[in-house]
């Protein structure tokens, strides 16, 4: 198995991958900004889901929808985090261990996905893209991990500069992957676009 890991400023509407993967809150007042901007993209299908009581949010569930070309991914893919005042790396953990069951599951390889962060979050970003890199990548290796032609896309978005720690953050992830797989991680330097300015 192999790992080709990139991370990126661009939304995930903006993402060429099979499956965008949109991680929810139970809160039905608003979804996570890089949330936001894919349900604005794809004309508020996910705000009227979860009018309809598709979509909650609750801890664990999960609900693939076709993206009918109003993205650049095929299919969108959500998976509920619960409350926002109860989630943490632990809970992201076993989303993460869930998110990638059912991806080897549906025979999906290539995916984007936003990792969010508990406000006022001790500990710092870092540890959630750490655990959300790791525990998805140790669920395919179970399955994939003697397969030499098998290929792991992840890409990882973010609406915030990484922070200052990202590089002790690349080295753990280095330094996890080394005696486990061949891998590649590639840091999209593009410069973070301001929202506010058109």
């Amino acid at each position: 198995m192999k790992l080709d890991l990139r991370f990126t400023a661009r939304p995930l509407e903006a993402l060429w991958c099979d499956t965008v993967v949109a991680l929810v809150f139970q809160s039905p007042s608003r979804f996570g900004r890089g949330v936001s901007g894919l349900d604005l993209k794809t004309s508020g299908v996910l705000t009227r889901l979860r009018q309809q009581g598709f979509l909650t949010g609750e801890n664990g569930e999960t609900l693939l929808i076709a993206a009918q070309n109003m993205i650049r991914a095929d299919k969108i893919l959500l998976k509920g985090l619960g409350l926002h005042s109860d989630y943490g790396v632990e809970c992201l953990s076993k989303r993460t261990i869930e998110l990638g069951n059912t991806l080897l599951r549906m025979a999906i390889n290539d995916i984007a996905m936003q990792i969010p962060v508990a406000e006022d979050s001790t500990p710092a970003h870092s540890a959630y893209i750490e655990s959300a890199c790791t525990q998805l990548v140790d669920c395919f290796l179970m399955k994939h991990e003697k397969n030499d032609n098998f290929i792991l896309k992840i890409v990882v978005t973010s609406d915030e500069p990484w922070g200052h720690d990202f590089e002790s953050t690349i080295r753990h992830l280095k330094e996890y992957f080394m005696s486990k797989l061949d891998y590649t991680i590639i840091i999209d330097r593009t410069d973070f676009v301001n929202p506010n300015v058109a």
